[in-house]
């Protein structure tokens, strides 16, 4: 009995489940150094990558921006991809 469950657990998982359309969960971002040297002034923490576009981005808004390139925020990644993205 216990064998017969572990089988069809295993195939389950092995298969996967079929869904005519794929849901978002999450977005992550991870926090990454300013090892490049783009602004003596960022702050540590404010900079981010966003793990599902690739692309760069600010934790935080401030002065420090005005001597850094533009990088758009995490917030406003995360809006734009919420509203191209169906969500469970």
């Amino acid at each position: 009995m216990v064998r017969s469950l572990v089988l069809c657990a295993s195939l389950l998982l092995l298969t996967g489940c079929s869904a005519s359309e794929a849901y978002v969960t999450s977005q992550h971002f991870t926090l990454v150094p300013d090892t490049t040297g783009i602004s003596k002034d960022l702050p540590a923490g404010s900079l981010a990558l966003d793990t599902r576009t690739g692309q760069l981005c600010f934790t935080l808004t401030g002065a420090f921006q005005a001597s850094a390139p533009e990088i758009p925020t995490c917030a406003s990644l995360a809006d734009k991809d919420s509203s191209n993205t169906k969500r469970k």
